[in-house]
């Protein structure tokens, strides 16, 4: 987290930017799901399941800082050419995880919600206040966990190991999976702590995802280079 805090501040215009770009795209999407019960907190869940996506150029920034190359915004968007193939694909598995998460979801409230009809932030405290809706409350934090933990393990190691070497998506799949096998319980806390600032950025009206989510994305990168030996 130190390093990652250091690297936030090496150029804050460029770190800032990202942090900005993520809260006004979540902004956008939650307001425009606001008025639409069964996809609101799947809006919310799915934004961040897509969010290792946005860091790309916050890795790029990280990498160049270690490389002792120029860095700037600029460069940082060009994250992307370094490794395209295997970017875009990710990108896509990771909406697709968004769009699975999504009609999941969707189903869960359909099926398990029997209450009133109301706006999605009444509905979530409906949910979580009335015992008759417990048992959706606990299927629907099941399964978003699972998706959650899923994704996870799938992706701390694997996107910034996309913009740092030019693999194979599948290599750097079955790299973060090995990383999280071999170092359980170190990235389930580094799980908690991105759990934990991420909530404090949405509490914030998302005014805190702009120094929390780039910080997390150089922190992130820095956090790959320690579970993956140089080769």
């Amino acid at each position: 987290m130190q390093r990652g805090w250091a690297d936030l501040w090496r150029q804050p215009a460029a770190s800032l930017f990202y942090g900005v770009a993520v809260a006004v795209t979540g902004a956008v999407i939650l307001g425009v799901t606001a008025s639409l019960p069964y996809l609101f907190g799947a809006a919310i869940t799915g934004f961040l399941l897509v969010a290792p996506m946005l860091a790309a150029g916050l890795y790029e920034l990280s990498r160049r800082y270690l490389a002792g190359e120029p860095a700037t915004l600029f460069d940082s968007m060009r994250a992307w050419r370094r490794n395209p193939s295997a970017l875009v694909s990710f990108g896509l598995l990771s909406m697709l995880a968004g769009t699975v998460w999504q009609v999941v979801s969707a189903a869960i409230v359909a099926v398990y919600y029997k209450g009133p009809a109301l706006a999605p932030l009444d509905m979530m405290i409906e949910v979580l206040i009335n015992p008759q809706h417990y048992l959706m409350f606990f299927i629907y934090l099941g399964a978003g966990g699972v998706l959650a933990a899923l994704v996870f393990a799938l992706s701390v190691v694997s996107m910034p190991m996309l913009v740092d070497r030019r693999c194979d998506l599948l290599c750097a799949l079955l790299t973060s999976l090995n990383a999280v096998a071999a170092n359980p319980l170190p990235l389930a806390l580094w799980a908690l702590i991105i759990m934990l600032l991420t909530g404090l950025g949405f509490a914030t009206a998302l005014v805190g995802m702009i120094l929390v989510m780039p910080w997390l994305g150089h922190a992130s990168y820095h956090a790959y280079k320690d579970l993956v030996e140089e080769t």
